[in-house]
């Protein structure tokens, strides 16, 4: 998800994050947050938030994700499937997109390729380390409960 924001609103000027275990409190060992939400502050004023819970529905994988804009505004029902709407048009026009893409494994493919010929990945590898940044970014300020400026 924060490589998909930062591919659609570029590098986040600031994080805010709370990150809890409500639901796992009584597991042994279960160290991890549950539940989520994060706010990503963008030049210009966008904002960004993720928020994700583990506990909705059991054995449910939920991956469900939206982008609004001044003009556009884009239901992910996951990533091979979208609905967008085109606000600024009169009726508001929506456009289906649908694959059966594995894009998982389109990455690895991608990645395999590029070790076996010496060569590039199709996305470079900074651009995975630029969102790891933005990640641990959240889980500090969830763990000092502080905005965090990123530039």
């Amino acid at each position: 998800m924060v490589d998909l924001m930062r591919h659609l609103l570029g590098d986040a000027v600031s994080v805010y994050s709370r990150q809890e275990n409500l639901f796992h409190r009584e597991v042994a060992d279960y160290t991890v947050e549950d539940v989520s939400a994060t706010v990503f502050g963008f030049q210009g004023g966008a904002i960004g938030v993720i928020y994700a819970t583990n506990g909705a529905i059991p054995g449910k994988w939920i991956n469900d994700y939206r982008l609004v804009s001044q003009r556009l505004t884009a239901e992910f029902s996951n990533a091979n499937n979208a609905l967008l709407h085109f606000t600024a048009e009169t009726p508001v026009r929506t456009e289906t997109i649908n694959s059966e893409k594995n894009v998982h494994f389109a990455e690895l493919q991608d990645l395999l390729n590029a070790i076996r010929t010496d060569g590039q990945t199709r996305t470079p590898m900074r651009e995975g380390a630029k969102s790891l940044d933005m990640a641990l970014a959240a889980t500090r300020s969830a763990e000092t409960h502080r905005e965090i400026a990123l530039c």
